[in-house]
């Protein structure tokens, strides 16, 4: 994905109506993901410690509060939005660039 995350697909073998209901409650929700091979693979002590996940789903990032108002200042500027994304790139790397020339 875009901020290099990966996105999976799971298939769950049939789920009675009450663990679809839970299933359908975590919708859009941030969690975390248990895997095993094997039924009794994981145990509570693996999970116990988890970090508590610090972004909620409604809440940008810095570098997305960065873009949102680099993008109203683009299509202010040029009365479109055609050409952002290049223009974006363009003045990423510049701003990039400046700092880098600082070490110097």
């Amino acid at each position: 994905m875009a901020d290099k995350g990966l996105r999976l697909y799971v298939d769950t073998n049939e789920l009675s109506p009450e663990d679809k209901a839970m299933l359908m409650g975590l919708h859009e929700k941030f969690g975390y993901f248990v895997f095993a091979e094997q039924a009794g693979a994981i145990t509570e002590t693996e999970i116990k410690n988890l970090p508590e996940i610090q972004l909620e789903k409604d809440e940008k990032s810095p570098s997305q509060i960065l873009k949102s108002r680099m993008f109203v200042y683009f299509k202010e500027k040029h009365n479109s939005d055609e050409g952002f994304y290049n223009w974006y790139a363009s003045t990423l790397d510049k701003i990039g660039q400046t700092y880098l020339d600082k070490l110097n």
